[in-house]
């Protein structure tokens, strides 16, 4: 048997990384970035920003990005690939919208199956030409223009990565941008703009709207950026500390937003003993450490309205609900459908291979827990989605690797140091 014990730094958070990369080539002036995430996502991001003549270098640990201003991306020669990177996709869609140039974006076969006109149909209305293969997908084609209309969009369907698309629109557009979110997301851009000097008004309405308002065209003048460790990564260790018996870890750097920290609160009503600490505030962005131990957890309902805030840690919480006492409810999981794969069908269709009791009905899912004692290998299917992947890795560690994980390369689209990290924590249990 094994359990996770000991304390480890965690690579930088990949939301932020996107963020850092993009608004540095739209700053006037040299940005030395620490801690990017390296993996396989944020890597399209540079890359494409290179090829829209966006100097980039690596010296020694730090990237440095050369900005070019708010308007100041070249026509690219090439096709920009996106690869897996939905965050690429729609936030460099929003990016280059307001610069008087063509682009091509294509990206993998998942990806070219999730919804771009989200995104797309706010940029049409305010005069951006783009054509969608099939109405709604990549490859897409877009001439951008500086003469984008001000104006107000309300955003229907909560999403951080459409909200931050109309914002880096709105940098190089003359006059009041509002954006309104019926339902708050996550705040990233708002605060590294806010870090950066750009006059960003947020403005609550009755604690459940957002009107967020920019004057442009702004100039971005550069200044250094350290990206947090990132708590979507951190969660897995969080949950296999949590389910392994014997198990403590201590987990450093952490950015602790509270749009990205929500799992903790649903982990704790479920009886997981975690303590947060804060230490210290990074671009905007509040910072500490977390530290998580076996703990006998128990099954909640998780309701509708938290689904925005857990989008990306709900598979690592079904790992959690499948070993707590009792059943657990998920409501609202809608979004889960259009992840790197269709995140309910991915976990049910492993959860009934593992004979445990799981059941979904418009949208909700219920897990019964079930303690595992597996006699043979059980074949889990990852379906390409590096989520999937590494929240069966940390169930792994309770079925003494009889799981058999296909396609573990996906994971280095978000956490490349995962299994280097995991190893790290794993030490043999005298239990």
């Amino acid at each position: 048997m094994f359990k996770l014990k000991g304390s480890l730094l965690i690579s930088g958070d990949k939301s932020i990384s996107h963020r850092a990369l993009i608004l540095s080539a739209m700053s006037i002036g040299k940005t030395r970035i620490s801690n990017l995430l390296e993996s396989d996502d944020v890597i399209r991001t540079l890359n494409i920003l290179q090829n829209l003549g966006i100097k980039i270098i690596k010296n020694k640990k730090e990237w440095i990005v050369f900005g070019n201003g708010t308007n100041g991306f070249i026509e690219p020669d090439r096709a920009l690939n996106c690869g897996n990177s939905g965050t690429t996709a729609r936030l460099m869609i929003g990016a280059v919208s307001s610069n008087p140039i063509n682009c091509t974006f294509v990206g993998d076969n998942s990806l070219s199956k999730r919804s771009m006109s989200r995104v797309t149909l706010h940029l049409e209305k305010i005069g951006a030409n783009v054509q969608l293969t099939n109405k709604d997908y990549l490859p897409l084609m877009i001439s951008g223009t500086d003469q984008l209309l001000p104006m107000t969009h309300k955003i229907q369907k909560a999403s951080a990565q459409v909200k931050s698309a109309l914002i880096l629109a709105a940098l190089n557009i003359h006059g009041k941008t509002r954006i309104i979110e019926n339902v708050l997301t996550r705040d990233h851009t708002e605060r590294l703009l806010k870090f950066l000097g750009v006059k960003v008004n947020i403005k609550k309405i009755n604690n459940i709207r957002n009107e967020i308002e920019l004057n442009g065209p702004i100039e971005i003048k550069s200044k250094n950026i350290e990206v947090a460790g990132d708590p979507s990564s951190a969660s897995f260790f969080v949950v296999g500390a949590l389910i392994t018996p014997n198990s403590k870890i201590i987990l450093k750097n952490i950015m602790l937003n509270p749009s990205r920290i929500a799992f903790l609160k649903i982990l704790k009503k479920m009886g997981g003993k975690i303590k947060i600490k804060k230490t210290k505030k990074i671009c905007g962005e509040e910072v500490g450490n977390i530290t998580a131990e076996y703990s006998k957890l128990k099954g909640i309902k998780i309701p509708s309205s938290s689904s925005a805030f857990l989008i990306d840690e709900y598979p690592i919480l079904s790992i959690a609900a499948s070993q707590a006492k009792g059943k657990t409810v998920m409501k609202g999981l809608n979004e889960l459908r259009y992840k790197e794969s269709d995140r309910i069908r991915s976990i049910i269709y492993n959860f009934k291979n593992l004979g445990i009791d799981v059941h979904e009905k418009n949208n909700n899912l219920s897990i019964n827990g079930k303690k595992l004692e597996l006699e043979k290998s059980i074949k889990i299917k990852s379906f390409d989605d590096h989520r999937i992947a590494m929240s069966f890795s940390i169930l792994n560690i309770l079925c003494q690797n009889k799981l058999k994980i296909d396609n573990q390369k996906c994971i280095a689209i978000s956490y490349p140091d995962f299994k280097k990290h995991l190893k790290f924590l794993l030490k043999k249990s005298n239990a």
